[in-house]
């Protein structure tokens, strides 16, 4: 093995001490920007979707002309709009199919789990690692 763990606790402590520099500045920077900016956003948002309920053509504000392009900014403001039919019973009874095979499968990813699991306790079958992962959490 060439990691020792002194070369492990020396980088874990490197990154510890950025992760809090970047935690205390994020904190900073949301306090500062991000919460007049999502102030900001919610505002826009709450006249867009009242103007669209109004009947106003939103398309102004998408494509090459788009009156939410600011270029003093270099910001463009992508309205989205997610459309849904009106209700059909067609469209009910193939949402109800959805549903059930949607809970099919979540009770075949139960029983697949389950299965794995039986096979590691009886020995039958190993277990690897497929992931490592890091989260760095504030001390309390």
């Amino acid at each position: 093995m060439t990691i020792k763990l002194p070369s492990i606790l020396k980088l874990a402590d490197t990154a510890a001490s950025a992760w809090s520099e970047c935690d205390v500045a994020l904190v900073q920077v949301n306090e500062a920007f991000g919460t007049p900016f999502e102030a900001a956003r919610d505002n826009l948002l709450a006249d867009v979707q009242q103007a669209e309920s109004e009947g106003f053509d939103l398309g102004i504000f998408s494509g090459a002309e788009s009156k939410f392009k600011f270029p003093q900014y270099k910001a463009n403001i992508i309205v989205r709009v997610s459309r849904k039919p009106t209700p059909h019973t067609k469209l009910e009874r193939l949402a109800a199919k959805v549903e059930d095979l949607e809970q099919q499968l979540k009770l075949a990813k139960l029983k697949l789990k389950q299965q794995a699991e039986l096979l590691v306790q009886s020995g039958e079958c190993d277990q690897i690692t497929d992931k490592i992962s890091l989260a760095f959490t504030r001390l309390k």
